[in-house]
């Protein structure tokens, strides 16, 4: 929420993340802005949909279309300019922008004079083997495997995970535990079953019988370091982006186990909002009762029908009526 009465000095605190951002604004007496932002994590699985509709064309019998505008960033030939540029997925890309977005809209409403953002870095071999150190941790976990296939069979040591060789099938598939579309190929999401396993457990899915792995009795995914991996790769562009766009403005840096101590301290809850609280530094500022949660949601969809087809084999449109109860988008009514 919003406080009035405003200082002339203000310093916001960022509490940066994958999923969640943490905004607060407080001056030296009281606390004048509390936001929860949550960013969208759906993209990677509307980019694969779209990849797999586009791979699809090249099958179908339609006309062949010359591309209409030469913005092809990716594109073999202008590879070489955008590493120049320092391109970024287009996942990264709006988390950075979202957290760019919602700081210009503070600055907005209240005279920030100083942001200070808190931006880990994380080492995800060390997350998931402290101990890790020398030739192992420069040679990683799939070192001496020609594909990630291979790692995941010597891993499971070439038994089915699921009913562990009694059915004697000797084929083994590599099975997806979460969707390919939103886990990834990761070994992490990766589980070795026999063939007969395999087929059984999509047959069971189609039929409604089960609901996921843990209806099937399969060994849980391995925790998913995608958010450490995320903020290691944003957190320098992230300050690099805030203190271009805040040439004024001081922009610092700070770290989580400084912002950890001084929760803990004053006995704040972990909430994102409590951390940049903490990160602002303003720890006599008396803190708001109320938090302002925001959620980014998608703004633009070009996709004219649904990518399924109902039944009867009709594709349904994808977009809203024109007309709802004779009134159009953007009329003027006398009320």
């Amino acid at each position: 929420m919003i406080q009035q009465d405003i200082p002339l000095t203000v310093t916001l605190g960022v509490d940066a993340g994958s999923k969640h951002i943490g905004l607060s604004a407080s001056s030296e007496t009281k606390e004048l802005l509390a936001w929860d932002v949550e960013c969208r994590t759906d993209i990677p699985e509307l980019i694969s949909t779209r990849k797999e509709a586009r791979q699809a064309r090249r099958h179908r019998k339609t006309r062949y279309r010359a591309p209409r505008f030469k913005n092809r960033a990716r594109s073999q030939q202008n590879q070489v300019q955008s590493k120049q540029k320092g391109w970024l997925a287009p996942s990264v890309e709006h988390k950075i922008d979202t957290h760019l977005n919602r700081i210009a809209a503070v600055q907005k409403i209240l005279p920030v004079t100083k942001i200070v953002v808190e931006t880990a870095s994380f080492d995800t071999q060390k997350l998931k083997n402290p101990d890790i150190s020398g030739i192992e941790y420069q040679q990683g976990e799939q070192t001496g495997f020609w594909n990630v296939r291979e790692y995941v069979l010597c891993r499971d040591n070439h038994e089915c995970q699921h009913c562990h060789g009694k059915k004697k099938d000797p084929i083994l598939n590599v099975h997806h535990t979460e969707s390919r579309k939103t886990g990834g190929n990761s070994p992490s999401n990766l589980i070795t079953l026999c063939e007969t396993c395999h087929k059984e457990y999509h047959a069971k899915i189609k039929a409604g019988e089960i609901q996921g792995p843990k209806d099937f009795k399969l060994p849980e995914r391995a925790e998913s370091y995608r958010d450490a991996a995320f903020m290691g790769i944003m957190h320098n562009t992230l300050l690099e982006r805030l203190k271009k766009a805040n040439t004024k403005i001081e922009v610092v840096n700070t770290y989580g186990y400084l912002t950890k101590n001084k929760r803990i301290e004053l006995g704040l809850a972990k909430e994102h909002y409590n951390d940049a609280y903490c990160i602002a530094g303003n720890l006599n500022a008396k803190p708001l009762e109320q938090c302002l949660y925001l959620k980014k949601i998608r703004r633009h969809n070009r996709q004219i029908h649904k990518f399924n087809f109902s039944k009867g084999h009709v594709r349904k449109s994808n977009q809203a009526p024109h007309l709802v109860d004779g009134f159009c988008l953007f009329d003027k009514v006398l009320y």
